[in-house]
């Protein structure tokens, strides 16, 4: 089974486009890649702009050449490249369940329709393609459960060679549902969003989408013994490598040998772009030096 991570935080762009080659099969899951449009008050740098090109270059290229193309939910870094998708190839989405869902794809639906392609809402649901297998989970929390961003679809891709899972935006895991879910798929390479440590220094009217150390602590632990109980190798990447802190703040995990980020698998060096807007004005602190203060809907969107 090989496995690609064709963008990611680590590697300069938000994204968890995920190119996975077993049994005779080709499949991506989640061709979409997105910028910050500002963080800590700034625009991309050039260098942002540069790899997000060169990375929209390689998904688009990608999405010619896979038999399958799934897309875990409807946020635009995990599908806004969906469209360029070859008539031929499968298209497994999300069923999109709440209001804030429907809106979002409620441009992608017409769009494929109109250009004669055919897709299948596959929550719950596992199908066959040639050797391999493809598990779809039930909606599982965006994170926390009773997150304003809703749900997301993780997805299993299983052949004699052995089991890949894509958990998009779970989060750590930090629900206990995702972390059962992904437990019991017991996964040889399990790729997930790690846990939004940038938003330790903000806190949220709605309380499920406020970030605590107690939530990293359980989300760590939760990460801690999916490994212990499956051996797999761990791709953590997305939120988490938003934090400037993103290697001491996961130290722990990364000194098991079983955590690596994207661009680390791949053989590359970290390029974690977005954390590096603010150049040397130093990390911010480990833990915060007074309460977080509620943030208002503008400042949550400079996140």
């Amino acid at each position: 089974m090989q496995i690609t991570p064709l963008a990611a935080d680590s590697m300069g762009v938000r994204s968890m486009a995920t190119l996975v080659e077993t049994g005779g099969v080709r499949v991506l899951v989640d061709p979409g890649v997105t910028l910050a449009a500002s963080r800590y008050g700034l625009p991309p740098t050039a260098e942002e702009l540069q790899a997000q090109e060169a990375a929209v270059s390689r998904i688009v290229g990608t999405l010619c050449q896979v038999d399958a193309v799934v897309v875990t939910h409807y946020h635009d870094d995990h599908m806004n490249l969906l469209p360029y998708v070859l008539s031929t190839t499968a298209v497994y989405l999300k069923t999109p369940v709440t209001l804030q869902e429907r809106r979002q794809a409620q441009d992608l639906f017409p769009r494929l329709q109109r250009t004669g392609r055919s897709f299948a809402l596959v929550d719950g649901t596992t199908v066959g393609l040639r050797d391999a297998s493809l598990t779809f989970s039930k909606p599982l929390p965006h994170g926390k459960s009773g997150c304003k961003a809703g749900s997301v679809m993780a997805v299993v891709v299983k052949a004699k060679d052995g089991c890949f899972i894509h958990g998009s935006d779970v989060q750590g895991p930090l629900s206990g549902n995702a972390f059962a879910w992904l437990l019991q798929q017991r996964p040889d390479v399990l790729y997930l969003s790690g846990a939004p440590t940038y938003k330790l220094y903000y806190r949220d009217e709605n309380e499920a989408d406020t970030f605590s150390y107690a939530d990293l602590r359980a989300a760590k632990q939760n990460l801690r013994t999916l490994i212990k109980y499956t051996g797999c190798q761990v791709i953590l990447d997305h939120y988490a490598a938003r934090d400037r802190n993103f290697r001491r703040l996961h130290e722990d995990l990364f000194a098991t040998g079983n955590v690596v980020s994207a661009a680390e698998y791949i053989g590359e060096a970290d390029r974690p772009l977005e954390a590096a807007r603010r150049g040397d004005a130093g990390a911010d602190p480990l833990e915060p030096v007074a309460p977080s203060p509620y943030v208002t809907a503008a400042s949550r969107h400079r996140e």
